[in-house]
């Protein structure tokens, strides 16, 4: 961890915060929050998108090229920068591009790392689950400051499908009826933003861990039912009618995740992930209100 004096310098200066995935579900999130209330610099980043990053820059936003797989363009996206949000990839590369990014972070005088991690027990037999524990153990290694944000279930990326649930009236889940902790992107952004707002004289060495509600998929579809004031279905299926998509996949690296999302899902359906099957809200820890429900999304989205 930082050293106190570093820590007091960080306080006395503009920070200078760099967005890891800042056109993502969580970092577009994260970038708005920011911008919107800050006393900071935000710097949006993209990972291979020129045009993205030159349009940023004509609309007066500080922005710059970032590919995890490229070191080489990590130097000058990282200098002067002060804290850094950390969202790698969802394949078995984000082991490799994570410590290739905290060397670089600890090179170019970083101070303060907040990475999104997943709803861990730390002992949890997931591969990607792992993953996320030794990435963590390597920052905190590293000698700066660090956080650690834990989502459980993002909500967003069952109910945020295309076609929208508000026209089809279903969605879907592929863990039959188990019970499961939920979270939104919007909530897990609102933390991370101030966590990084506020730094590591406050957020140091923190773990936070993000489960608003516990609900099987027929429990989330009645709370939406009852907040749009529509009928929303929950369609069940099964972890094994992932097989036949992740046989198609062609890299290794996204199959290897995606296989351990399966086992995810498979160790979910037989209600052997009791570690995760809890209501921790650190929501309220770090922004003093209560993560969104089921039903207020749907208040605010279905109707």
């Amino acid at each position: 961890m930082e050293s106190n004096d570093n820590l007091h310098a960080d306080s006395n200066k503009k920070a200078r915060i760099l967005i890891i995935g800042a056109t993502g579900r969580v970092g577009s999130h994260i970038v708005k929050e920011l911008e919107k209330n800050s006393e900071g610099t935000v710097i949006r980043l993209s990972s291979t998108e020129i045009a993205t990053v030159n349009k940023w820059n004509k609309e007066g936003y500080e922005s710059a090229v970032l590919d995890l797989d490229k070191p080489e363009t990590f130097a000058e996206a990282l200098e002067n920068v002060d804290r850094v949000f950390l969202l790698t990839s969802y394949t078995s590369d984000m082991l490799r591009q994570s410590k290739m990014l905290v060397d670089a972070a600890g090179e170019a005088g970083v101070g303060h790392i907040v990475h999104l991690g997943v709803f861990t027990s730390r002992r949890d037999l997931i591969p990607h689950f792992i993953w996320h524990d030794l990435i963590e153990t390597y920052i905190e290694s590293s000698g700066m400051a660090w956080t650690h944000i834990h989502p459980n279930v993002i909500a967003d990326s069952i109910l945020v499908v295309d076609p929208p649930i508000s026209e089809t009236g279903y969605f879907t889940v592929l863990w039959g009826d188990a019970s499961q902790g939920w979270v939104f992107a919007s909530d897990i952004a609102a933390v991370a933003a101030e966590v990084l707002r506020a730094g590591p004289q406050k957020h140091a060495g923190a773990n936070y861990y993000l489960s608003t509600e516990v609900l099987t998929g027929t429990e989330v579809a009645a709370r939406l039912s009852k907040g749009s004031g529509k009928d929303i279905k929950c369609i069940m299926l099964n972890p094994e009618d992932m097989t036949a998509m992740i046989d198609q996949i062609p890299s290794a690296s996204v199959k290897n995740y995606m296989e351990s999302a399966q086992i995810t899902m498979q160790l979910a359906k037989g209600g052997k992930m009791q570690a995760q099957n809890i209501v921790k809200d650190d929501v309220f820890t770090v922004l003093g209100r209560p993560g969104l429900t089921m039903e207020q999304w749907a208040v605010e989205n279905l109707k």
